[in-house]
């Protein structure tokens, strides 16, 4: 729900508490293929808890690739990727500990003696040697493990009690030989009870037209207003109108929005695609179907060759982004000042949520870049489930990277992405990530750079020439 009353049974809605900005998307059917074949390595979990369930991912600050898993209204677990240990991992909320033990889990369990529970309630202290119970055989120091109330003769995890989840400080052998000392670090601890479990919602696609039909009247405010404010911006700023599409889920949103509010006017609007040659199968697939779809005659806008550049410039970084400056500014900035004397309005997929630079745009701004181009940001203050809604509900052509558990869908080789980004373009797209793996190695080389400048140091300039001085 993305409103305080459901438009289905016309009740009010309970809040869901996640961590800000909040730009929750759908999971898509690979996402929970991958969420449970990591809680089936992790925990051993036999259910599949996730079936016939509306699930949700929203993005958190952290050291690399961060999400939240939202089940049932409530968060269940973080999806993060470990940066020592190359891997995913679930960190389980206590109520995701919950539904992980109901679900079948007999991996990373520590029982304790009931006696224990109110200092670990009370007192907020650790799991100590002498309350233990039962420790799993699999556990090793550092593991996240859930903490379960248990008598000595108990053997069927399910009829425990989660009390809390932390991270364990000895292994299995450990805890065999000692009588003493700090088992876990209690990350957090609850009074036990019943996990909570709503109603299913049917396969993906069932809960996706759920989904929408409980915000029919969100989608239709939002959509009304933000064609409204087009309208009466190209109104008030008299210049050629462009429309940038990238293949991305909002500037999808920002074309649909466009063919309502200009083209259903008689309007008259260019779109434009930057090729800038790191585009990934589906992107360049995407633009041709979207193409076809709503009648259009997309203008490709060529970049120069990035291997080219590469040569001259060394890897992009984060905080050395010429990539950006050649791939896309420079090509943009030669077919406007081509194609419109003087300057353009420009609709961008931008949204406030996506980062907090963005969160302090206005809606319009004249490009710093440009000269004679306006920007305008139409969907500035949607969320993602705002903007996933409108293109479920308008059964809109979206990018199959997203299907693949792709959040962003722009170049394969950016040093904006996060080290669990690049996972998933080494599985999905491995020769790829090889000719640049293969330059990042040679780059190394001969610049006296280590491993871990080629894993991912590479993405920060001022990493490079820190590992190259101290070498």
């Amino acid at each position: 729900m993305l409103d305080r009353v459901c438009n289905i049974c016309k009740r009010e809605t309970v809040q869901v508490k996640i961590t800000p900005p909040g730009d929750v998307r759908p999971a898509f059917p690979k996402d929970i293929e991958m969420i449970n074949n990591i809680l089936k390595n992790q925990f051993n979990i036999q259910d599949n808890i996730f079936k016939n369930k509306i699930v949700l991912l929203n993005k958190t600050p952290g050291v690399d690739y961060m999400k939240e898993i939202i089940l049932d209204g409530t968060v269940f677990a973080i999806l993060k990727y470990d940066v020592e240990k190359s891997n995913w991992s679930i960190l389980p909320t206590v109520e995701g500990a919950r539904k992980i033990i109901k679900g079948g889990s007999c991996k990373k369990v520590v029982g304790i003696r009931k006696d224990v529970v109110p200092y670990i309630l009370e007192r907020h202290a650790s799991v100590l040697r002498p309350g233990v119970v039962y420790f799993s055989k699999d556990i090793k120091k550092g593991d996240d493990v859930v903490v379960v109330v248990m008598e000595e003769d108990t053997k069927n995890f399910k009829d425990t009690q989660v009390l809390g989840v932390g991270k364990a400080r000895m292994d299995y052998q450990e805890v065999r030989e000692r009588s003493k000392g700090m088992v876990v670090k209690i990350r957090h601890a609850e009074p036990p009870k019943e996990a909570t479990y709503l109603r299913e919602t049917g396969d993906f696609e069932e809960s996706i037209e759920k989904m929408i039909q409980a915000n029919e009247h969100v989608i239709t405010k939002y959509e009304k207003e933000t064609i409204g404010f087009m309208r009466n911006t190209t109104e008030r700023i008299k210049k050629p109108i462009v429309i940038a599409y990238s293949g991305g889920k909002d500037s999808l949103t920002v074309l649909l929005l466009s063919l309502k509010a200009l083209r259903g006017k008689g309007i008259k609007f260019d779109v434009i695609f930057i090729d800038t040659g790191l585009e990934l199968p589906e992107t360049l697939e995407n633009v041709e179907e979207v193409e076809r779809r709503y009648n259009l005659e997309i203008v490709r806008i060529k970049s120069e060759d990035f291997w080219e550049k590469l040569e001259e410039y060394g890897p992009p970084g984060r905080d050395y982004r010429w990539c950006s400056e050649v791939c896309k500014m420079k090509p943009v900035e030669k077919f406007i000042r081509s194609r419109y004397i003087n300057g353009c309005l420009t609709f961008v997929g931008l949204r406030k949520y996506e980062s907090i630079n963005r969160s302090k745009k206005p809606s319009v701004w004249k490009s710093k870049y440009i000269e004679g181009q306006i920007q305008c940001a139409p969907i500035l203050h949607w969320s993602a489930m705002h903007v996933w809604l409108y293109l479920f509900k308008n059964r809109a052509p979206y990018n199959k990277l997203y299907k693949l558990g792709f959040d962003r869908v722009g170049c394969y080789i950016c040093p904006a992405m996060e080290l669990g980004e690049i996972e998933l373009i080494k599985r999905y797209y491995p020769q790829l990530w090889e000719k640049w793996e293969r330059y990042l190695r040679e780059y190394a080389e001969k610049n006296n750079l280590d491993e871990e400048w080629v894993r991912g140091g590479w993405r920060w300039r001022y990493r490079e020439s820190k590992v190259a001085s101290s070498s």
